[in-house]
């Protein structure tokens, strides 16, 4: 089984990253996404819905956070 860090969007300034993952059929794990982006010290949160993290990454008003 090959390994991939799912699509996501950081939020530097709340120090969050938000992982898209399509089902619930693929591992989560958070730890490990957040190490290979280097991003330590985050707080990891998963969506489902693609169309709920298309317009999270599409929110202008998340720009400022980025």
């Amino acid at each position: 089984m090959e390994h991939r860090t799912p699509p996501s969007i950081i939020l530097h300034k709340s120090k969050e990253v938000i992982f898209y993952i399509a089902n619930n059929d693929e591992p989560i794990n958070i730890d490990l996404w957040t190490k290979e982006l280097n991003l330590l010290g985050y707080k990891g949160l998963v969506i489902h819905s693609q169309c709920i993290f298309n317009r999270l990454k599409n929110d202008t008003s998340l720009i400022k956070n980025l």
